[in-house]
C-alpha cells in the first residue's frame, strides 16, 4: 500500500507542474480505482493511469482478492487493494483485455453495483465495456469497445446501443471507450470534466499526445471494415503466418505467407468460391493471372477488393495479399 509520504510528495510535483505550466492552482484532485485482472491489456490501465497522475488524481489499483495478477502479456503486477479492504474512490476505470473469465464472476458484479452507487464516475477501456454490460450498467445506454469485438457486443448485448464510429461515449456518470489507446482519450475527456479544459489540455501536451477533445481517431471507421466475411475451403495441408495489415479510412492492404503444396490457381479458385455467396460483391474481370478483383457498393462509394497470390521463395510458399480501396462513386470506374 502507499505511505502518506509517498502520496502527498507525487501531489505536490504535479499540482507545482500544473502551477507552473497554467499559471493557476491545481483543483483538488480525486481518488481513481483501477481495476486489475489476470489476461488484463497493460495499456488499457497504465495509460490512463499516467494521464491521471500527471492530472494530479491519487490513484490506486485493485483486484478481487488483492493479490497479483499476470497481464495479457506476461507482466506481474501487484495491486494496492482488495475488493474489501479498499478505500473510497470518486472514480473507477475498467480496463480491457481478456475478459471472458472475469466478466462473469459474481465478486466483479457485485463490486460494480457498489461501485455505480458509490462512485461519480465510471471509465471502460477496449473490451472493459464487456464487464459493465455483463453487470447491467450500460442497459439502456450507448456504449463502445475494441474494433475487433464489436459483432459480439452487439450479439451479447442487444439493450446497449453500439456506437462503432465514436472513440468514446459518454453516457454521465459512465465512459466507454474503444480498444487500447482509445483509453488515453477517455481519461483526458474524465479530466476535462473533473479539473477543465485547461488542465486536461496541459496533461496531454505533457504527455506529448495529440489529443482532440472531440474524439478524434475512431479504428472502426478504417478501411478494412469493408472486407468480406469469408468462409474458405482451402486445399489441405496449409498454414498461414500474417505479414503485415495497415492502411487508413479509403485503402487498407494486408499479406500472409502461405505453405502449400497446392498451386497458385487453386489458392485463388478457393477464394473465387468463398466470395461466390456474396450477392453484394461482383465480379470484375482483369488481365493478371495471379488477381483477382470485386467491387460492391459501400456508404454511397464503390469499394473495390483485390487478391493476389504471387510465389515467395521457395516452391509451395506464396504471398496472398488482400487489398481494399474505396473509390468515390463519382472519381472512376471501380474496374480500373
Amino acid at each position: 500500500m502507499k505511505t502518506t509520504t509517498q502520496y502527498w510528495l507525487r501531489r505536490l510535483t504535479v499540482c507545482t507542474m500544473l502551477m507552473m505550466t497554467t499559471g493557476v492552482a491545481a483543483k483538488p484532485p480525486i481518488t481513481v480505482a483501477i481495476l486489475l485482472f489476470d489476461d488484463v491489456q497493460i495499456i488499457d490501465f497504465a495509460a490512463p493511469y499516467e494521464v491521471f497522475g500527471h492530472a494530479g488524481y491519487d490513484i490506486f489499483t485493485v483486484s478481487p482478492d488483492g493479490q497479483p495478477v499476470v497481464t495479457a502479456m506476461g507482466l506481474h503486477v501487484s495491486p494496492d487493494y482488495g475488493f474489501a479492504d479498499m478505500p473510497a474512490a470518486e472514480a473507477v476505470l475498467i480496463p480491457g483485455g481478456d475478459v471472458r473469465k472475469v466478466k462473469q464472476q459474481s465478486a466483479v458484479k457485485q463490486w460494480l453495483a457498489r461501485m455505480q452507487t458509490g462512485a461519480e464516475h465510471i471509465v471502460s477501456v477496449c473490451t472493459g465495456a464487456h464487464i459493465l454490460a455483463e453487470a447491467g450498467l450500460l442497459n439502456g445506454q450507448r456504449a463502445t469497445t475494441f474494433k475487433g469485438a464489436l459483432d459480439n457486443f452487439a450479439t451479447d448485448y442487444p439493450n446497449v446501443t453500439l456506437a462503432p464510429h465514436e472513440r468514446f461515449v459518454d453516457n454521465g456518470q459512465i465512459i466507454t471507450s474503444a480498444g487500447l489507446s482509445s483509453g488515453i482519450d477517455a481519461a483526458l475527456h474524465l479530466v476535462q470534466k473533473v479539473s477543465g479544459l485547461a488542465t486536461a489540455r496541459t496533461v496531454a501536451l505533457h504527455i506529448e499526445y495529440d489529443w482532440d477533445p472531440d474524439g478524434g481517431f475512431v479504428r472502426a471507421l478504417m478501411a478494412d471494415r469493408y472486407y468480406p466475411d469469408n468462409q474458405y475451403d482451402w486445399p489441405q495441408p496449409i498454414a498461414f503466418d500474417r505479414e503485415y495489415s495497415y492502411g487508413d479510412k479509403t485503402t487498407w492492404t494486408k499479406a500472409f505467407h502461405v505453405k502449400s503444396p497446392a498451386a497458385a490457381t487453386a489458392l485463388l479458385a478457393s477464394y473465387r468460391k468463398a466470395m461466390a455467396v456474396h450477392e453484394d460483391w461482383q465480379a470484375v474481370t482483369t488481365e493478371a493471372e495471379d488477381q483477382l478483383r470485386w467491387h460492391s457498393v459501400r456508404d454511397g462509394n464503390t469499394v473495390r477488393h483485390d487478391v493476389t497470390v504471387t510465389r515467395a521463395g521457395q516452391a509451395g510458399q506464396y504471398r496472398l495479399t488482400l487489398d481494399i480501396a474505396v473509390v468515390s462513386a463519382t472519381s472512376g470506374d471501380a474496374s480500373s
